[in-house]
C-alpha cells in the first residue's frame, strides 16, 4: 500500500475542519444543557389624557421668596402677610375643559398641620409655610385648590403663601432666625 502525499494546504484543511467539528461537537452540548433559572416579566400601564393647556417656561419650579421676615412681627402677629405667586399657563384650549384646580404636596410640618415644613438645611426653625387660594381661604396640602377659570391662549393660577410661627415657638420665644427653605410640588387637575 502505498502512503497518501497531502500538501500543506490539505493538512491545515483537515485540522481546521477537525477544529470545527468538535466545537460544534462541545458547544452543542454545552448550550443544550443551559436551562434559564432566572426570568421574569413587566407589566406596563399608563394613562392617555387631554390637557387643555401647557405650563409655560419658568412654571415648572416657581420660585417665592420672601425676603426678610421680622421675628419681632412672627411673635406678635403669628404670620407673616401673604405673598403672591402664579403659575402661567399657555396655549390653553377652553373646548376642552373649563377650569383648573391645583394639588400641592410636600413635606408637612408636624407642629403646623397643612403646613409645608422647611427642609433641613435650613437655618431658621419654629416656622411653617401656609398657602391660601386668592381669597384667602387655606388650601390644605394633597387637595385641590379652589377651581380658577380657565382663559383662551394664556392664563395666570393666582395663589398666597405665608411663613407662620409654630404655636410652641411662639409661646416660648424659641423660633430661630436665619435663611430658611421649602419645596412644594404641584399637579393640575382639569375640569
Amino acid at each position: 500500500m502505498r502512503p497518501i502525499m497531502r500538501n500543506n494546504n490539505q493538512i491545515k484543511r483537515n485540522k481546521y475542519l477537525l477544529s470545527i467539528g468538535l466545537y460544534l461537537l462541545i458547544s452543542g452540548s454545552v448550550s443544550a444543557s443551559v436551562i434559564p433559572s432566572n426570568m421574569g416579566s413587566y407589566s406596563f400601564r399608563g394613562m392617555v389624557v387631554a390637557t387643555p393647556c401647557q405650563i409655560a417656561p419658568g412654571s415648572e419650579k416657581v420660585p417665592v421668596d420672601f425676603q426678610q421676615i421680622s421675628v419681632k412681627d412672627l411673635y406678635k402677629e403669628g404670620k407673616s402677610k401673604p405673598l403672591i405667586f402664579s403659575i402661567h399657563l399657555t396655549n390653553c384650549n377652553t373646548t376642552i375643559f373649563k377650569s383648573v384646580t391645583v394639588t400641592f404636596n410636600g413635606i408637612e410640618n408636624k407642629n403646623l398641620p397643612d403646613h409645608l415644613a422647611i427642609s433641613d438645611q435650613s437655618e431658621a426653625s419654629g416656622i411653617g409655610i401656609g398657602l391660601l387660594n386668592l381669597n384667602e381661604t387655606p388650601i390644605e396640602l394633597n387637595t385641590p385648590s379652589l377651581a380658577q377659570n380657565l382663559a383662551k391662549n394664556d392664563t395666570e393660577i393666582q395663589f398666597k403663601a405665608y411663613v407662620e410661627a409654630e404655636p410652641e415657638a411662639r409661646i416660648n420665644e424659641t423660633i430661630t432666625y436665619g435663611n430658611f427653605y421649602s419645596t412644594a410640588y404641584y399637579t393640575l387637575n382639569y375640569q
